[in-house]
């Protein structure tokens, strides 16, 4: 199941003071409303507006990937094996077609023109593409219902549960799975991810007690244990107006046999920086960029 929030992180034990205070004087669009369906469908409006800008920006930056693959020991649970990697990470392609991700494998000699394009094969949609989730291309795909507000840092949220359409596949594709996200009340950024494979809950425990009684040769089962994702990504460098993608993390985990507690078996850790802009010096020019009244989608998800 989705990890829920837990509200006041313990550092902020010492800026209770200003933590209350943001909680306190939230932008005037959400001050008079008293419940989180009430703000529904302002906030709603006002994410589906700046998705607009994540979009523009899509082709805009570039920025170096650092990836940690773990791998766990099922004996003491330590982490066995672990495998460090580092990329020069972009976007391309258009809201027709959809976007990509683009990774660059440096060269040793330093070389641009020796760096070739590789694909770690993450099961995990691109960062970046959750940005994406309230643009035309996505919200057709999905349902949104409100969740929540909580403050998480210094930044005063509104809660976002969405489940998207697709049946689960590679994990590739952002419909492919359920959470919530996390928007900052005041401008719509993102703040972080939480999310699992579409049925995840409901199925893995089946299929972990068909697992059980399946076939086995010489005391070991035939087939692999089926295994589950829980995924977060966290949109914490901030550019230009803007939340990007900081931190992300990957859990790859089984049920135990008898007491049925999450059993982690790898864990792939994504850490991007040193974000780089093209044609971009300040949020003025990503604002002189958007397209201004641009035609609503046709259906925004909203319940």
């Amino acid at each position: 199941m989705v990890s829920r929030g837990r509200g006041l992180e313990p550092y902020l034990v010492r800026g209770l003071g200003i933590a209350v205070a943001l909680l306190g004087g939230a932008s005037g669009a959400f001050a008079d409303a008293s419940t989180p369906e009430d703000l529904f469908p302002v906030v709603m409006k006002m994410v589906i507006e700046r998705s607009a800008l994540y979009e523009k920006a899509a082709l805009g930056f570039s920025c170096e990937e650092t990836i940690v693959k773990g791998k766990f020991s099922a004996a003491n649970g330590e982490n066995k094996r672990e495998e460090k990697s580092r990329y020069d990470y972009l976007y391309e392609g258009g809201s027709g077609k959809g976007y990509k991700e683009i990774r660059m494998l440096p060269a040793k000699n330093g070389d641009p023109a020796d760096s070739k394009q590789v694909d770690p094969d993450l099961d995990v949609p691109g960062a970046y593409d959750w940005a994406l989730l309230f643009t035309p291309q996505h919200q057709p795909h999905f349902r949104f219902e409100a969740a929540g507000r909580e403050l998480v840092g210094f930044h005063s949220t509104f809660v976002i549960a969405f489940r998207g359409a697709r049946t689960f596949d590679r994990g590739k594709e952002i419909a492919e799975w359920t959470g919530r996200v996390w928007v900052d009340s005041d401008t719509g950024n993102f703040v972080k991810v939480e999310a699992e494979p579409n049925g995840q809950e409901e199925l893995l425990e089946l299929r972990t007690d068909e697992w059980r009684k399946a076939l086995r040769i010489l005391g070991l089962p035939a087939k692999r244990q089926p295994q589950g994702l829980h995924y977060r990504l966290q949109f914490n460098v901030d550019k230009f107006g803007l939340s990007f993608p900081g931190d992300a993390e990957t859990r790859r985990f089984v049920l135990d046999a008898v007491s049925g507690e999450e059993e982690i078996k790898a864990r792939i850790a994504q850490r991007f920086r040193n974000y780089v802009f093209f044609n971009v010096h300040s949020e003025e020019d990503f604002l002189a960029a958007q397209t201004p009244g641009g035609p609503p989608p046709a259906d925004s998800g909203v319940k």
